[in-house]
């Protein structure tokens, strides 16, 4: 569990009451998840912040704690932002750097075409800027193949959620996924059990629709006007977002650093978080405004040792 969280819900542009978690004081910094997992997949940033910064996470609409919106078509990467400014407003958060996890990738980017004022700085870990289907597992025909999953899944969305809450309870899960590369044999185990147990609830229809959402949406063209520092993080062995496509963004976005962590796959803030700690203290150290906050050793953080 990450410790210190603030859990508050807020309605959204459309009435669409979100769930979303606040720790901290200070500069603000944004975590943007992934479908992969809620705030708990960022517990080893939350550790490297601590409470010098003022830290907003949520969860996206219809998914994990926030509800279902009335309209489906509101799933889409561009009323996920939406959600955000209507966050940051409510939280008077006017800038922050943005860390974006999987899908969070996206939505970072798309925010930076719509708000660009309000982004200081932008990290990407194990993720894309759109069209996320045609790099999946870096084969053409899994784009075709992955839309017709989806259909599926949403259409038996029931069975789809009795496996997964058996897969979530059975001690053979990860042990398999490390035998088919899924996740590296550095695991943290601990946050990987707290990140999968929020899949026991899921609305598999819900997930389906923004998974298939999500594989509509583009942002490359974005790239190119990127104006603030970026770091970029991968895993060599990350199937849904190979690492070339992070290769593409660092070549797209001018300044970008890139950092591919050998045997990393689509989980590496859990896989690695020493390395993911102290690429973002030296990212954030190079921030003014949070160079100042870094220096700061939290109160929570020195009881804890």
């Amino acid at each position: 569990m990450v410790p210190g969280i603030q859990h508050r819900r807020v309605a959204s542009f459309d009435g669409t009451e979100l769930a979303y978690q606040v720790r901290g004081e200070g500069p603000a910094v944004v975590l943007a998840n992934g479908l992969g997992g809620s705030y708990e997949a960022f517990r080893h940033i939350y550790a490297e912040l601590g409470e010098r910064f003022k830290i907003l996470c949520w969860d996206y609409r219809g998914i994990f704690g926030s509800a279902a919106p009335a309209d489906p078509a509101t799933l889409a990467v561009e009323y996920q932002c939406d959600d955000l400014e209507v966050l940051m407003d409510h939280e008077k958060i006017d800038r922050a750097v943005f860390i974006g996890w999987s899908m969070g990738v996206q939505v970072m980017f798309e925010f930076y075409r719509r708000r660009r004022q309000r982004m200081d700085g932008l990290v990407g870990i194990n993720g894309t800027a759109g069209l996320p289907f045609r790099s999946a597992l870096a084969s053409r025909a899994v784009s075709y193949l992955i839309p017709l999953l989806l259909r599926a899944g949403r259409s038996q969305a029931d069975l789809v959620g009795r496996i997964t809450r058996a897969m979530v309870g059975w001690e053979g899960a990860v042990p398999m996924m490390q035998r088919f590369g899924m996740v590296s044999r550095s695991l943290d185990l601990e946050a990987f059990q707290e990140v999968a147990a929020g899949f026991a609830n899921v609305d598999w229809r819900l997930y389906m629709d923004t998974l298939t959402r999500l594989g509509e949406h583009d942002a490359t063209d974005v790239l190119s006007e990127v104006a603030v520092p970026t770091l970029l993080i991968t895993g060599d062995r990350d199937m849904l977002t190979p690492a070339f496509t992070a290769e593409r963004i660092h070549r797209a976005v001018r300044g970008s650093r890139l950092v591919v962590i050998p045997g990393g796959t689509h989980y590496t803030p859990v896989e690695y978080p020493h390395v993911i700690r102290e690429e973002l203290g030296d990212f954030l150290a190079r921030l003014p405004d949070y160079a100042a906050s870094l220096s700061r050793q939290p109160a929570a953080a020195a009881r804890r040792g």
